[in-house]
């Protein structure tokens, strides 16, 4: 995989994001912002922001997030108060959760990450800083042991663990393991931590 996700120019991590696959087609719905209680990290499966953009603007689409970010660019698929299909859960996932996509893949080591796609990571970063602060959400990860109970940020993986916890009769539904094991955790929480200090 290329260092280069996307051929277009880079945009500022700070930039708007672009709106021209918005809205997304599949959602369920509104509901209220002060109903938000996770920042939802993910991996696309996808080698651009604009493919998963793309992709949930479509009536075949299988889910949708918030946000679709890459080395590059920034989409915004769903506007903050809509409920996206981000991750099957046993308690609220997506009503309570803003859910952010990443490009890239859950196979991607440690290394991939953090050697070729460190702008994505930071793009992802920034805009998990820019919405914790906007949702009052404290900037600390949460694991799978804690949730649904403790306010933060998550990942997919996470949300899934905690799923066949409360729901095992249910648990072949919750199998999501994005954005994956060599996804850099503290790497990341570093960046949000100094993003948000600057908020």
């Amino acid at each position: 995989m290329s260092g280069t996700t996307n051929t277009s120019a880079v945009s500022p991590i700070t930039a708007v994001c672009d709106r021209t696959y918005f809205p997304a087609y599949r959602h369920s719905g509104r509901r209220e912002t002060s109903e938000i209680k996770w920042v939802i990290l993910h991996d696309e499966e996808a080698p651009t922001a604009e493919s998963a953009a793309r992709y949930f603007k479509t009536s075949s689409a299988g889910g949708s997030a918030h946000l679709c970010v890459d080395d590059t660019k920034c989409f915004r698929c769903l506007p903050n108060d809509a409920i996206p299909w981000g991750a099957a859960s046993a308690f609220g996932a997506n009503t309570a959760g803003f859910h952010i996509e990443q490009a890239g893949y859950a196979r991607w080591t440690g290394a991939v990450w953090r050697g070729k796609h460190m702008r994505t990571l930071n793009r992802a970063a920034y805009k998990t800083a820019l919405h914790c602060k906007l949702f009052k959400i404290p900037v600390q990860f949460v694991t799978a042991d804690h949730l649904p109970y403790k306010k933060g940020i998550t990942t997919h993986a996470e949300v899934s663990k905690a799923s066949r916890r409360l729901d095992p009769a249910h648990a072949w539904q919750y199998t999501h393991h994005d954005p994956g094991f060599g996804w850099p955790r503290r790497l990341f929480m570093q960046r949000v931590n100094a993003y948000y200090a600057e908020l």
